[in-house]
């Protein structure tokens, strides 16, 4: 079962609320919410926080099953500026279905998406809520996020905490037995201890160590998705076998090319025997090559020698102890593609705006038209209007927030 279903699967599991494990309060609160719309009292929307893999989306969805409600999920794309949100969600809020079911509006993670709003959209949602005939809900791993604050007065918290590790593992149970898995009920018991409360991620651990030897839940260390990484390059340069390095590589929630930088820029960082070093470093390069050649062929069975050469390869190129002393590093390479891509993202969504008022190409509009708009607020700013009553004079003529603004201004006032 590929990785990114592991949450899916979850939901498919459990066939009513009932099955939510650890955060039954939470759940009497969603049945009470639910039973107030149902009989015509109007409630604030709610707003679920708590860490990840608690089962907060996983309740909203099957809310909406036991009530016969249509869920109507918007994603970052879908609401991130006020004509879209009055466009895709007010109607939704308002009625009903051809089939007379209400529907549910449903924003999740919004904590994370809250940040990437254009001007207008929290404004937009709040009027939504307000005007709302249907039930509204959201999802949020920290409601105290200060992207957010403008919902915590307007809306109800249902805290969901993270799943004790008894409830997980009676969860991998039941699992392991529905789909055959051959996994001990003290490896279980193991991985349930080591998820953290995260839910979603024990199940996953659980597929990973299907059929495996006992032995290989060491490799598994406390879950903690900001440290995941550092655990896997201790995992592969610390080893000194061949077995465990290749379960990091090939289960870690993370694709093979980005594993491959963080090892690729951490290698000299623990292995200071410039013969050791070399062979870590042949190791990485012979994984490239069987990498390319998986995409050119197409052929990727040769992806299994990519994995083994990039973790148990370099793991067993050295011959002396490595330096536990040094931090490792972000890989650069990811650093600076991270930003060229942040920059390239801010230029698109400019020349959209702009677009809405100059009618030219996309293209043409970057090269043309954005210089010359740069140029004209530091001019102006120059010229001694304040720097704000420009970035308000953006935002009137093109729709341009004071981020965007800046962006231009700094990118080519040269």
């Amino acid at each position: 079962m590929p990785t990114e279903t592991f949450g899916l699967y979850y939901m498919r599991l459990a066939e009513s609320l009932d099955d939510i494990i650890g955060n039954e309060y939470a759940i009497q609160i969603l049945r009470k919410y639910a039973a107030d719309v149902g009989n015509g009292i109007k409630r604030n929307p709610l707003l679920l926080a708590g860490p990840p893999g608690t089962g907060k989306t996983t309740a909203v969805h099957l809310l909406a099953k036991e009530h016969g409600w249509n869920v109507v999920e918007m994603n970052a794309s879908d609401y991130r500026d006020k004509e879209s949100i009055d466009r895709l969600l007010r109607a939704a809020s308002q009625s009903r279905t051809i089939f007379g079911e209400r529907n549910l509006i449903f924003l999740d993670e919004v904590d994370d998406l809250a940040a990437r709003f254009d001007i207008g959209a929290s404004g937009a949602i709040l009027a939504m809520m307000k005007m709302s005939k249907n039930p509204v809900i959201f999802t949020a791993n920290d409601r105290w996020e200060r992207n957010i604050a403008f919902l915590r007065n307007a809306t109800d918290p249902v805290d969901f905490k993270k799943v004790p590790a008894i409830a997980i593992a009676k969860v991998l149970s039941k699992i392991a037995a529905r789909e055959g898995l051959s996994v001990s009920r003290e490896t279980m018991d193991i991985i349930a201890g080591r998820a953290n409360g995260d839910v979603r991620s024990a199940i996953n651990d659980l597929f990973v160590m299907n059929g495996a030897s006992e032995d290989a839940v060491d490799v598994m260390g406390m879950r903690d998705r900001k440290t995941d990484i550092f655990n896997a390059l201790d995992k592969i340069f610390f080893a000194n076998t061949f077995s465990g390095p290749l379960s990091i590589a090939a289960n870690l929630d993370m694709d093979n090319e980005t594993f491959m930088e963080w090892i690729s820029e951490n290698v000299p960082k623990r292995y200071f025997d410039p013969t050791d070093l070399s062979e870590a470093l042949n190791s990485l390069a012979l994984a490239t090559v069987y990498g390319t050649r998986a995409t050119r062929a197409q052929y990727y069975t040769y992806w299994r020698y990519m994995n083994a050469l990039m973790s148990s390869g370099v793991a067993l190129s050295k011959s002396n102890y490595p330096d536990r002393t040094a931090r490792y590093a972000f890989p650069k390479k990811i650093t600076t593609l991270s930003q060229s891509k942040s920059s390239r993202n801010t230029a698109d969504e400019i020349a959209d705006k702009l677009q809405r008022h100059i009618h030219l190409n996309s293209s043409r509009i970057k090269r043309d038209q954005m210089p010359i708009i740069g140029k004209g607020i530091k001019a102006a700013i120059d010229a001694g209007e304040g720097k704000e009553q420009v970035y308000e004079d953006m935002e009137r003529r093109f729709g341009l927030d004071s981020k965007e603004s800046e962006w231009l201004l700094d990118r080519y006032s040269y």
